[in-house]
């Protein structure tokens, strides 16, 4: 996923700084995703809470995390680039 992100922002005539700044974000955004669409379900079964819960809880905790994850890791990304 982090090669297409690549090649995608790439090909609409992006830098190479902003094609590394997305993959970057993008593999930690579905690195972070993973993690807790696993641990969610079972942390909310832990608490006797339905676990059926988890789906929607875990789409709007990952939307406002990648926009978080996007704009943390982008400055840095530019950062060591630059330099």
């Amino acid at each position: 996923l982090v090669v297409a992100g690549f090649v995608r922002v790439v090909a609409f005539d992006a830098t190479l700084a902003d094609a590394a700044a997305i993959s970057a974000s993008l593999f930690l955004i579905v690195s972070t995703s993973v993690v807790l669409g696993t641990l969610l379900p079972l942390l909310l079964q832990a608490a006797k809470i339905d676990a059926a819960h988890a789906s929607t809880t875990i789409q709007v905790v990952m939307d406002v995390l990648g926009v978080l994850i996007t704009c943390s890791v982008a400055p840095v990304v530019f950062g060591a680039l630059a330099t």
